[in-house]
């Protein structure tokens, strides 16, 4: 029972993941991503509509025209030129086009290979967020500054 309920989990896991990469691709989004020496930090901000139900309830998402969803992931490039999910403390906030601040609060999704930080917001259909994240991936070295916009419509 323990294996099916691993493979259950792992499924949807995979399904999350490629739902938001379909997404990507299907809005045109460019791969996001920013480099930062040995890490790359992987990035994609959602409207919560684009999740199946059950893929929002197994996250904690509320599936609504007003709120979104940042996704984060860290990877960092190993020794054999492969790039690992790695854990990373996240701290951000978003802000709209009148510089209204929200603090954002990261939780971390392990699920097997697969490592990623997600916070959910509020906004207004058509405005364009400004996203300010500070990650630390290595206790022992500062944060990496990531900055981006985003716009979104719900589905």
């Amino acid at each position: 029972m323990k294996t099916f309920a691993k493979l259950f989990r792992s499924i949807y896991a995979c399904a999350f993941i490629l739902i938001v990469l379909a997404l990507a691709s299907r809005s045109a989004l460019a791969e996001q991503k920013e480099v930062f020496g040995d890490y790359e930090i992987h990035y994609i901000a959602l409207p919560t509509t684009i999740l199946d139900p059950d893929v929002a309830t197994r996250y904690e998402l509320p599936r609504s025209k007003s709120t979104g969803f940042v996704n984060i992931s860290v990877l960092k490039k190993q020794e054999d030129g492969s790039l690992r999910a790695v854990s990373a403390f996240i701290r951000g906030k978003v802000n709209n086009p009148v510089q209204q601040s929200r603090d954002l609060e990261f939780r971390r999704i392990n699920e097997g290979e697969a490592l990623y930080q997600i916070a959910e917001f509020w906004y207004s259909q058509g405005e364009v967020l400004t996203f300010q994240l500070e990650i630390q991936a290595d206790p022992n070295q500062g944060p990496f500054s990531l900055r981006f916009n985003q716009e979104l419509f719900p589905e």
